[in-house]
Formats: structure tokens, sequence, C-alpha cells
């Protein structure tokens, strides 16, 4: 009968764990249907926190992580093999418990109204510092998740995509603290009042921001992916593939001339250049876009010399060559017969600053922000996903345009094939998810937004990395130690 309690208070925890772990594993999986489950996911380990040890407080966020970090799993393991995978989603869980313990102590120990900022500032912190170090750029952020929330997403053109984080990680911090200070009406007060003041502000600027008129000219733009097995895979030419494939994409530009399409867009390693046939081959694509008065775009396997690259083809509808642009960002592992490139792609389409970058380039916020720091209106972007990320890593590249105030249009082998505006809404789409043929006709505006993440960069990072240490700072005053369990 004594232990009663103790196996009550075991089982609240076991239900904890297994309640935000699984809030974690819908909410931040890679589809993004259920978003708004991230809301809510950490609200059973930081109400855990108040009622438990530090250690407990670690031990319990560490599982509830692990469990919710099992839905990036098996695609961790297909991108970057079974140990990398173990060691990111063990190092992820380790960093999660660690900004628990940290927010525990601080509503603990600090015991103001502030503190309902502390979840918020550390993880937006954490997230900040991983994006700067980490070599997959942003890909880590629980931002994506939230990429179907269109009226959030808009804050991205102030804050760059910390500020989703930030937002996503106050709502349950205000949850908790409104409890924590529920019987104090003066820390009551702040602690819900301020924060729903800003939650507040953010949705209405983006609500607003969605509001806004499309007053640019519209460009009609065909996308095409060809059978995911005909294209030629390998890092050395193969004539009869390379032929086969040439003619399909080749053949698929008077279709889209005939619908009025401006500009036609391939996905990445669309096409073989090698030192043999390579002259021919780009005679040819210069005489095709001279003949139907239409751009080309094209991702392309460059064999041509003895540095290879991943790069992309701009011809424009004079049949002259205005972009060759190599991939910065390479895959690890599965690209390094590549040299990265160095230099963003920009050309002028008509009258307009457009370019071209090649899939991970767009994961990396600080390279695309040079784009929007050069005027650029749309950004054309041949990719090759996973199939199993289609939709996240399209929706990762629409982000950057929502930073940066440019539409975007994506065609991506094995993911989708998008069209989107500068508030991150994808107006066409169509998939090569199934490993088939795809291509989709729509108009992209050619409107651009300056946006104040552009001008300032990474000033909200910056903010968070120094409340945070303003935090820890008085935390050791309060303590006089930073650990104690």
């Amino acid at each position: 009968m004594s232990n009663s309690p103790s196996k009550f208070k075991f089982l609240v925890i076991i239900a904890g764990i297994l309640l935000s772990g699984l809030l974690y594993y819908y909410g931040n999986g890679l589809n993004g249907d259920y978003w708004y489950l991230v809301w809510l996911a950490p609200l059973p380990v930081l109400f855990l926190s108040l009622k438990t040890s530090g250690r407990a407080t670690f031990i319990i966020s560490f599982f509830a992580y692990i469990i919710g970090r099992l839905s990036w799993f098996s695609y961790l393991v297909d991108v970057a093999t079974i140990v990398p995978a173990v060691i990111f989603t063990i190092l992820l869980s380790l960093i999660f418990a660690l900004i628990i313990f940290i927010t525990r102590q601080s509503v603990s120990k600090i015991n103001s109204w502030y503190v309902v900022f502390a979840f918020p500032v550390f993880f937006t912190t954490f997230e900040y510092l991983l994006i700067k170090l980490s070599p997959d750029g942003t890909a880590g952020s629980i931002a994506y998740s939230q990429i179907n929330f269109l009226p959030l997403i808009q804050i991205a053109s102030i804050t760059g995509i910390l500020g989703i984080t930030f937002f996503i990680t106050l709502i349950p911090s205000v949850i908790v603290s409104g409890w924590h200070f529920r019987k104090e009406k003066k820390k009551l007060f702040y602690a819900v009042a301020c924060p729903f003041f800003l939650i507040a502000s953010i949705l209405l600027f983006g609500v607003l921001r969605l509001k806004k008129n499309i007053t640019g000219n519209r460009i009609k733009v065909g996308l095409v992916v060809f059978d995911e097995k005909k294209h030629n895979n390998s890092n050395e030419p193969n004539p009869g593939k390379d032929k086969l494939v040439t003619d399909f994409y080749l053949s698929q530009v008077p279709q889209f001339a005939m619908k009025g399409a401006q500009v036609v867009v391939f996905p990445e390693r669309a096409l073989s250049i090698d030192s043999l046939s390579g002259a021919h081959l780009l005679d040819t694509l210069r005489a095709v876009a001279r003949q139907y008065k239409i751009y080309i775009i094209t991702g392309y396997t460059n064999l041509a010399h003895a540095v290879k690259h991943n790069s992309a083809l701009v011809i424009n509808a004079e049949g002259d060559i205005v972009a060759n642009y190599n991939k910065a960002y390479l895959v690890k592992g599965q690209e390094d017969q590549f040299k990265p490139g160095k230099n963003i792609g920009l050309f002028k389409l008509n009258d307009i600053q457009a370019g071209v970058a090649i899939c991970k380039d767009m994961d990396f916020r600080d390279y695309i922000k040079q784009y929007g720091t050069e005027k650029a209106s749309i950004l054309f972007v041949p990719a090759w996903d996973f199939i199993v990320d289609d939709w996240l890593h399209s929706r990762m590249s629409v982000l950057r345009g929502v930073e940066n105030g440019f539409s975007e249009v994506r065609a991506a082998r094995q993911g989708e094939l998008t069209i989107s505006d500068f508030c991150g809404r994808v107006t066409y789409e169509s998939s090569s998810s199934n490993l088939l043929a795809a291509s989709l006709t729509g108009s992209v505006s050619n409107q651009r937004i300056n946006t104040i993440y552009t001008r300032m960069g990474n000033w909200f990072g910056i903010v968070n990395l120094l409340v945070a240490f303003i935090f820890v700072i008085i935390l050791y005053k309060k303590r006089g130690r930073l650990i104690k369990v």
C-alpha cells in the first residue's frame, strides 16, 4: 500500500515520456501533416520537470526525444548510413534533455515571470548554433514542420527560420509557466500577457502579409522529369542512356513552347556532358532554345574536364549560355566525386534578375541569402530527392523564398515539382516520387519583396544567444554554480 504513490508517479512519468515522444514523432515527421502537435510535444516533459529532480528531468527528456526522433531514423539511415544516423539521433536527444534541464533550473531558481522565455531562448540558441556548425545547414530544424501553416512562416521574412522555432517553443512554455505561476497573480499576468501579445503579433503579421496583392508579371514555366531508371546515374559517360535521356528532354521543349512557356526546367543531373559529346550537345541545346524562343535550365553531370562538377546550365531564348553554375553544397558520401562551386548563379530573365541553385544548396540560408541581396526575383532549382523526403525537402527550399522575398521553381527527381511565391504558397505541384516521368506547367510571379531578413541576416539568432548567456549568468548568481542534480 505504501508503494502506491511511487508506482503512480512512475506510471505518470512513463505516460509523459510516451506522450511527448509520440507528439514529436507525428508532429515533426517528414510530411508536415500534423504540424500543430509540435506545439504540444514539450508539454509533458516540461510539466514533469517541475515535479522531478534534475537528474530525472534529464532522463525523461532524453527518452521522450529519442522516441520523437525515430520518425526520421530510417530516412537518416538511407541518407547517411546507420552509424551517423544513430549518433545524430542520440546527440540531438542529449541536447534536448540538456535544454529541458536548464529550463527547469531557470524556472525553479530564478522564479521570475520572464522565465517563460527560457525554453524558447535555449532551444532557438541551440538551433542557431546547429545551423552555423552543421554540415547539413538548416536540415535539422523543427521549424520545417510548420511549413503548411502559412501565417506563421511569414515571420521568417523578419527573423529567418529561427523565428518559427522560437514561436513553436514559446507556446508550450506559456502554458507551463501559466500553471507554475497560477497562485501569483502579478507573475501570472506578465508570464501570459507578454508572450500572448508576441504570439498574436506574429500571427497578425503573417495574415496581413498573405493578403498582399501579387502585383508583378507572371512568367509561364514548364518542368519535366524523365523516368528515374532511364537516367545515367553513373559518373562516366554512357552513350546509349545519355542519348535516350537527351532526346526525351529535348522533345519536351516544343510541347512546353506550344503551351506558352517562356522557361523549361529539367532536374539535377538530367543530362551528362563530357569532353567528347559536350560541344555537340551544347550546340543542340542552344539551337533548340533559339528555335522555340525559350529559356532552358537544366542540371547536368559535368564531365567535360578532369575536375568534375554537379552543374546547372542556363541558356536564354537567343541560344546564349547566360549561366553555368556549379553546386556549392554536396551530399557527403554520395557526391564526393565532385568539386563544390563557390559562387552563386545569377542571370537576367528578360529584364528581371533571376538565379539558379541546385538541391542541397537550398538547405543553407546564409548562402541563399546572397540571391536575396542581389535582388533575385525568381530562383530556379534543379533537384534530386530521396522519395521519402519529397515533401520535406521541397518545403525546405520554399522557406528560403519566404526569407528572401523571391519566388521559386523547383524540379526534382524522386521528389516534387513545385512553383511557389514569396509567401511560401505552393501554387503548382506535381510528383516524380513514383520514379516515373512527371511534368508540370504553371506560372510564377516575378514580384520580389525586400525583407528584413535579407538586410539583417541572423540577427535573431544572435539575440537569442545573448539572452541565453544572460539566463546562464543569472542562474550562476542565483545558485553559485550551474549544475545541481
